[in-house]
């Protein structure tokens, strides 16, 4: 295999002239003598290029250029600063063992390409770029100023949040172009970031190289070196590097305002999906960003703990434990013992009887009663329970009831007694009653079979606002500020706090039950209360789904029903602005996340075994959400039966609650 000496191509053994450049081939002939055929032949040593560095000194003239200075060399070539028509120059001259390797000579021409083409007040303009030159070449204009790199190291005091949000915005509006080339910035690096005199970005050349990648792979880059930036504890590097990031959820930087925070956190989100789409939504963002001085500063310290790296010696052993088997063998024939044997009641209820297997099967129950009279038919019968809840008839007449944990043991009989009423209190006029029913609870169009039945309750049209939560709560520290906006960034035991206060308020029972003996209180509810509480998540999807099967509370189209990423700018917005389901609620989807009443289970709605009104697991350590918000796109995050968790003790930016109650 041979390789053109001019351009590097690769080309056919038996080739005269480069079929790219037309440069001739010259006649190789092999000195080396033949094996003999008896011979088998000598194995042939394969030897590394050596690249050769024919550096030029100060003085020495090149393509029109006038050397003043070598600055580095590397594996790709040797950089020099020079002079070419009275305007100074990068000139980096490249070896003539890169042109050995095709894929990375054809890189490298799609790399100049874009540069040249490239034009843009904060990129470093490329004038020429020839790789048919003997040696190539590339030159571009000198940048005076200071790069990122050292005035992070030497002036930190200079690099304010100002300065880069100002870099921000010039290097997303750089990028663009920079994508449109096939240009990738996913080596960038802050020595590669320049400011000027005028304290505007230029981009080096250095930066970009052409690389087919997601442009949200770039954008994480970048998010990354910003935070890098705006960071200035010593392990910046370490805890807002790549690897780091794509592990670890980001970290809220001290001493920058909540709201670049958030950009740089959607920018750096570990799963691809979940983060911005494009420069221009990056763009979008940043131009709606507060004042500095109007938005709040995170002062929240820095956790510089990182996660430990299992490393091959801490890797458990893989063999038999002999010891561990011998116990479980143990334990089995210990349980057999008392499950097939009477040795149970001889050595702890005294049996004088002696040992003896009594077998696999039980024995048949011997004590039969008998009806002294066949034809009298019975006058109760008793409640029986389907999969999807409980019939409802006992006889002509008579009915039960249903509370929320099951049957009633007690039935009165409507011919001896009568039914107690019971004092309704009053029901605010934004509360909406839903009648009891069924429904496939965690199912949409792919399983139309109901499984759950709840009975009736009440629900509020519209999210919990501000206003709400500040007459009896400490302000929250809301995303959005406004006394009408939902209410968000408050903890699930705030909540409950909120939700007995307003009871006791309203002359209602608490539904909550607060056990504060343990370290963190105890939660039980009361659903037979009349008082204010959160919704079970069966009750919230059930109110969410009105009857339909749509993607999205009250429709298949998020526009319709839901403030989202796509149409809301990431600011919260004032309830009922978007169409109601056909149940009369709004924002049953988007604007902000919902707090649930049940502990989270990842397989809850799979393997769910309580029919009759639910109220999710006996125990956990996160809450349910559901809804999605302002921050989620179209799609999974935003489906009507997308479920998230949070911690109940902490507050989570885009998530508050709507209220309900039983009666």
């Amino acid at each position: 295999m041979i390789y053109c000496s001019n351009c590097g191509r690769n080309l056919a053994d038996n080739a005269k002239f480069c079929a790219f450049c037309g440069e001739e081939v010259p006649e190789i002939k092999s000195t080396r003598p033949k094996p003999k055929p008896e011979e088998p032949p000598e194995p042939v040593r394969k030897l590394s290029p050596i690249i050769t560095f024919d550096t030029m000194a100060k003085g020495d003239e090149f393509q029109g250029f006038h050397i003043t200075k070598m600055v580095t060399k590397d594996e790709e070539g040797i950089k020099y600063y020079a002079v070419k028509n009275d305007i100074k120059y990068v000139l980096k001259v490249f070896h003539k063992s890169r042109m050995a390797n095709p894929q990375k000579v054809y890189g490298l021409q799609m790399r100049l390409q874009g540069l040249l083409n490239l034009d843009h007040p904060n990129i470093a303009k490329t004038d020429e770029a020839d790789l048919t030159a003997n040696p190539g070449y590339m030159a571009t204009r000198f940048v005076q100023g200071i790069s990122l790199d050292i005035l992070k190291k030497k002036h930190p005091e200079l690099l304010t949040e100002a300065l880069i949000r100002k870099v921000a915005i010039q290097l997303m509006q750089a990028a663009k172009e920079i994508r449109k080339q096939g240009l990738s910035l996913s080596r960038m690096s802050a020595s590669g970031m320049m400011l000027d005199d005028n304290n505007d970005l230029v981009l080096l050349s250095s930066s970009l190289h052409h690389e087919d990648n997601d442009e949200r792979e770039d954008i994480f880059h970048i998010g990354g070196v910003l935070a890098r930036l705006a960071c200035d504890h010593p392990l910046a590097n370490t805890l807002y590097g790549d690897e780091v990031l794509t592990e670890i959820k980001y970290r809220y930087i001290p001493g920058i305002t909540i709201g670049f925070n958030k950009v740089l956190a959607e920018c750096l989100h570990r799963n691809i999906l979940q983060r911005y789409a494009d420069m221009d939504l990056i763009l979008e963002h940043l131009y709606a960003l507060p004042r500095i001085e109007d938005d709040e500063i995170c002062d929240t310290p820095l956790d510089t703990n990182l996660p430990n790296v299992k490393t091959k010696d801490d890797m458990p052993k893989v063999g038999p434990e002999w010891g561990f088997i011998a116990l479980v063998a143990l334990a089995i024939i210990i349980v057999g013992l008392f499950m097939f044997t009477n040795l149970f009641s001889i050595l702890f209820r005294g049996s004088d009887k002696p040992f003896s297997f009594t077998g696999f099967l039980p024995t048949p129950d011997t004590l039969k009663v008998t009806s002294n009279n066949q034809n009298v038919e019975s006058t109760t019968q008793q409640p029986t329970q389907t999969e999807y809840g409980a019939l409802k008839t006992l006889r002509e007449g008579q009915q039960y009831e249903v509370d929320r944990y099951g049957l009633s043991p007690n039935i009165p009989d409507p011919a001896t007694s009568t039914r107690p009423t019971t004092h309704q209190a009053p029901m605010p006029s934004n509360m909406v009653r839903l009648d009891s029913g069924t429904f496939g609870f965690g199912r949409l169009k792919e399983n139309l079979n109901h499984n759950v039945s709840l009975n009736s309750f009440y629900i509020s049209r519209y999210e919990v606002t501000q206003a709400q939560w500040n007459r009896r709560m400490t302000p929250a520290n809301v995303s959005t500020y406004g006394e009408n906006l939902p209410v968000d960034n408050v903890s699930w035991m705030n909540i409950i706090l909120f939700c007995n206060d307003m009871s006791k308020s309203d002359g209602l029972d608490p539904a909550y039950i607060l056990d504060y003996s343990t370290k963190i209180p105890k939660v039980t509810c009361n659903f037979n209360a009349n008082g204010w509480r959160l919704p079970t998540e069966a009750e919230w999807e059930f109110a969410a789904k009105a009857g339909a099967l749509f993607d999205y509370s009250g429709s298949d189209d998020p526009n319709d029903v839901a403030w989202f990423r796509d149409n809301s700018a990431g600011r919260i917005r004032a309830p009922g602005g978007k169409n109601a389901n056909a149940n009369g609620l709004y924002d049953m989807s988007g604007n902000v996340s919902e707090w649930c009443w049940d502990w989270y289970d990842a397989s809850y709605t799979r393997s769910i075994q309580q029919f009759i009104n639910p109220s999710g697991p006996s125990s956990g350590t996160q809450r349910v959400i559901r809804g999605g918000n302002v921050m989620n796109g179209e799609g999974r995050n935003l489906n009507i039966t997308y479920r998230e968790k949070g911690n109940p003790n902490r507050g989570i930016p885009y998530v508050g609650f709507r209220l309900v109650r039983s009666k």
